[in-house]
């Protein structure tokens, strides 16, 4: 029986040729896009959990509460917390892992003769074997209990082994980092998993934590105030312990060691399963945001599901003589309803077919667009196998359930004669209501997409304060005066340089340094100031607007003080030139107290998404790490061939690398790029579905009208009058859609940008636009079959009837 169903499926599918085609092609863009999105959204929530206890582990991150009830939010923590494994029986494992941006890693010979340099960033670790009883990582050599147990040792991923050594056997090798310390190679490890935020190929022993950081290394063991973004400290909990109960236990340590400051220092157990979505510690991806894309890719199938509901209702009246003849022979409804369903599940079973290839085509590029490794492997991927075939269930049970049990309920009297009467009208109002929320779907994603679009652009063109352009930032591997002088020197003496600064970090970073301030002689003040680290050409090289006041001068320390305009509002001071002479001292800063000399205008440090805070730059050799050049457009690629021969004459045992800060800056709004990205797609996709609707609607209710039709012409109706009788029905129904998205997208939107301090207004000519460009879209592809029916000749038209 159900073999016959088939069978009986596939003859009508041939007959009807151009709507099968119709309902595989929309279907399959339906369920590829949401392949793509379900394979999308479960690469992110696998993140770190492989690892065996993953359940029980927790990442320490800091609150920090200010006195004026703000409350900043630090994914760091300091080292001196290793402390708590000792004093807190209930910690049953503790790790802590020191992440170094960038570190020049050289192969040497008898003699500490250089062979090869290599550039590492963000990639090195330092820890101990602690970590890799926490964390599951394969052991190609070596012995992870003892891999890092001595100092200067080092654990290598597979990659970094052969990048260095090319060869098989590493064990004993020697690598020297930063030309200052050499490491042995104590183990090898297998390359980490793309689904993790621990993304460390090379692990430095902590017992040599003295030799690579020899000024701060005491405070950064010792002091629970020194809490750093790098730093990532991480707690195995046994099953039945709370973290809240450990949170506790720590807040009394943290008090015992830090006395009156503790009160602002709040340490928290953040479960190692939300540390990947947690954007308050800078998470990679929200879970709103997984939601939203899954929402749309359900949304997506719903539109294909609409397309063939459609389609199969206002074709079933076409077969309706057919349903009358089978009941008159002896057919079932119950049969008549599975042999329908049978041809709903043959579509989606073709439609998925395609879908298939559409991604199988589609995923190399769709990787590289969203920096994924997603994969399609429907035999070894259980989930996604599972997903697979509980989405064809639905889709079958969805697109087929509500036409078959029409078709089904007709009386063979009433099909036979065409006379179908409350089941026709109640099918046409379904059909109505269905292409009213097809298109609300698709209004809503254009919508979201063109104003995605205004506040990514908005984001990378406004106004911030400082010239970013045609500015390179290089590292500094040894801020000696000696050295940087001399290299400021010649650098400055080549025509395309125009200026040149030595610097911990540009205007805009990532960098989070700041802490209390002193003004004068009133007490420390609530709010916390941000730090800015750089020498005398710093305004001038980031263009800077220097407001009152003059320039800082040459210094090793910070002896003189830049401010912005917010921390004097802060203040409390209502004029610049007031604040000029006045003496501040930085927490940040080791209390080191100096004199204000200038106010610069406000700029954005961070992204958009944040307000202006309040900051001040001053002069701190020994936290110079990079150099910032601004060069003019003449010949760049001249200027950086001077530029890498000069700084490789300071520093020709490093590597030079350099980047432009404009593209630092684009950096910061990759969430909002790959939301655009996605949207845009998702929008593309479910207009395009929902032309493919339409096209077929009208071509079916097209052939309901061909007599119609020919009636009319033969009465002198012109094709402009025909055509817009054909598609005035569907112009009203896009447009009552068009009056339902419009408030429903500007919720949606208005709660989307509430996330930015710095955003665009919802102008009303986008939704104007968008309610032209959808009823544009509409009226072509309605207008194609309507005029085609249009200019056929009625004496066809009549004969045929």
């Amino acid at each position: 029986m159900i073999r016959n169903y088939f069978k009986i499926a596939w003859r009508n599918l041939q007959k009807h040729k151009f709507y099968t085609l119709i309902n595989i092609f929309g279907l399959s863009l339906g369920i590829g896009c949401s392949l793509i999105l379900f394979q999308f959204i479960t690469y992110h929530l696998s993140f770190d959990t492989y690892h065996h206890d993953a359940k029980q582990l927790y990442k320490v991150v800091t609150e920090l509460h200010l006195d004026d009830g703000s409350v900043l939010f630090e994914q760091g923590s300091p080292l001196a917390m290793l402390k708590a494994k000792t004093n807190i029986a209930q910690i049953k494992e503790a790790a802590a892992v020191l992440r170094i941006h960038n570190t020049t890693v050289a192969l040497t010979q008898p003699g500490n003769t250089i062979v090869k340099l290599f550039a590492e960033h963000e990639n090195v670790a330092i820890t101990d074997n602690h970590f890799f009883d926490l964390f599951d990582y394969e052991w190609e050599q070596g012995n992870k209990n003892i891999a890092l147990s001595e100092p200067n040792t080092v654990v290598l991923s597979h990659t970094l082994a052969q990048k260095y050594f090319n060869n098989q056997d590493v064990i004993g090798r020697v690598i020297r980092i930063d030309n200052k310390n050499n490491f042995k190679v104590t183990g090898v490890i297998k390359d980490h998993p793309a689904n993790t935020d621990i993304k460390a190929d090379m692990f430095l022993s902590l017992s040599t934590l003295k030799n690579i950081y020899p000024d701060v290394a005491e405070p950064l063991q010792n002091d629970w105030g020194w809490v750093n973004t790098t730093t990532a400290m991480y707690f195995l909990l046994p099953d039945h312990v709370s973290p809240k109960s450990v949170e506790t236990m720590i807040r009394k340590m943290t008090v015992n060691d830090l006395g009156d400051r503790a009160k602002a220092f709040h340490f928290k157990l953040q479960p190692l399963s939300e540390v990947h979505f947690d954007g308050r510690y800078s998470g990679v991806i929200e879970r709103s945001l997984l939601v939203t894309l899954a929402l749309i890719g359900l949304l997506l199938i719903v539109i294909a599901c609409v397309n063939f509901i459609n389609m199969a209702t206002a074709q079933s009246f076409k077969r309706a003589k057919e349903i009358g003849t089978r009941k008159v022979l002896g057919s079932t409804p119950s049969a008549i309803f599975f042999q329908f369903m049978a041809e709903t599940a043959s579509i989606t079973f073709f439609g998925a077919l395609l879908s298939v290839l559409w991604v199988w085509v589609t995923l190399p590029v769709i990787n590289n667009w969203l920096a994924t490794c997603l994969t399609l492997n429907l035999i070894n991927d259980f989930k996604l196998a599972v997903f697979v075939l509980v989405l064809l269930v639905f889709i079958i049970m969805a697109a087929g359930f509500y036409p078959a049990m029409l078709l089904s309920r007709f009386k063979p009297v009433n099909a036979l004669k065409n006379q179908l009467g409350q089941n026709a009208k109640s099918a046409g109002l379904a059909r109505k209501g269905l292409i009213v929320v097809q298109n609300v779907i698709a209004q809503v994603l254009i919508i979201s997409t063109i104003l995605i679009t205004l506040q990514v652009r908005y984001l990378k063109t406004a106004d911030i304060g400082f010239n970013k352009s045609a500015v390179l930032m290089l590292p500094v591997p040894d801020n000696a005066k000696s050295k940087t002088d001399f290299l400021r020197n010649r650098l400055l003496a080549y025509p395309g340089i125009n200026n040149v600064t030595f610097c911990y970090q540009a205007p805009a970073s990532t960098a989070d340094k700041g802490g209390s301030i002193k003004y004068d002689s009133r007490p420390w003040e609530k709010f916390v100031g941000r730090t800015i680290m750089g020498d005398a050409g710093y305004v001038e090289t980031f263009g800077l607007r220097l407001v009152a006041g003059r320039n800082l001068a040459e210094g090793d320390t910070a002896k003189e003080y830049l401010v912005n305009e917010k921390l004097i509002q802060k203040l409390g001071i209502k004029d610049l030139q007031q604040i000029i002479g006045h003496r501040l001292a930085a927490g940040d800063l080791s209390d080191n107290p100096g004199i204000i000399v200038g106010v610069v205008k406000d700029f954005n440090s961070k992204s958009l998404y944040t307000a202006v805070e309040p900051e001040y730059i001053t002069t701190f050799r020994s936290s110079y790490q990079n150099i910032g050049v601004k060069i003019s457009s003449n010949d760049p690629s001249a200027i950086l061939a001077h530029i890498k021969k000069e700084w490789q004459a300071v520093y020709p045992d490093n590597v030079f690398e350099y980047h432009f800060l404009d593209e630092q800056i684009t950096d910061f709004y990759k969430k909002e790029d790959l939301l655009n990205k996605l949207i845009k797609s998702s929008a593309a996709i479910a207009i395009f579905i929902s032309c493919l609707g339409l096209l077929g609607l009208i071509s079916l209710l097209t052939l309901q009208r061909t007599k119609e039709i020919g009636i009319r012409k033969v009465l002198g109706a012109s094709v402009t009058h025909v055509t817009a009788l054909l598609s005035v029905d569907f112009l009203k129904l896009v447009f009552i859609a068009v009056v339902i998205a419009s408030p429903v997208a500007w919720l949606m939107m208005s709660k989307y940008l509430e996330n930015f301090a710095y955003r665009i207004d919802m102008q009303w000519w986008v939704f104007v636009v968008t309610a032209i460009l959808t009823l544009f879209i509409a009226f072509i592809t309605v207008s194609f079959q309507s005029i085609k029916a249009a200019i056929a000749n009625p004496i066809n038209s009549l004969r045929d009837e």
